[in-house]
């Protein structure tokens, strides 16, 4: 039986080890010293959020929220990263982890809840039919961004 706790500080590291594993599987640069600082900037600011999927003892997964406030739509969720192992999937873990994320953001206030999908996440997972079968829906918007640090 698979459950979903939030991410404590006695399960810090396996939440990192798991984001650490996601981040190589996909491609992203981002070092795992880096990926455990901003976890724990994340869950001590009080706007962001972090749940492991455990089956027994072994976590299975991940997913992390943040919230921002908007003048359009007030406090805002956005899921950050979600991860299940690969040895796991199609199991519905997944979606258990984003229904505990929405469960989060609706208790915080949040009017919406978003996740960007990057071009490679939908040709390797289809994540568009994934996340359309939880009632996300495209808004038609582009992300850009400017890195600020390096």
């Amino acid at each position: 039986m698979v459950r979903i706790e939030p991410v404590t500080e006695g399960t810090l590291a396996a939440a990192i080890d798991l984001l650490t594993r996601f981040f190589q599987e996909e491609g992203f640069a981002t070092t795992p010293q880096r990926i455990a600082r901003n976890l724990a900037i994340l869950l001590n600011d009080g706007a962001g959020w972090a749940a492991l999927a455990w089956e027994g003892e072994a976590p299975v997964g991940v997913v992390t929220v943040t919230t921002m406030i908007y003048v359009e739509w007030g406090r805002y969720g956005e899921i950050g990263d979600l991860y299940v192992l690969p040895t796991q999937r199609r199991r519905g873990i997944a979606r258990r982890l984003v229904a505990a994320a929405t469960g989060w953001c609706r208790d915080q206030g949040c009017s919406t809840l978003s996740v960007t999908i990057t071009p490679e996440g939908e040709t390797r997972h289809h994540l568009t039919a994934f996340y359309e079968r939880m009632n996300f829906r495209p808004t038609g918007r582009s992300i850009m961004s400017s890195p600020l640090i390096t």
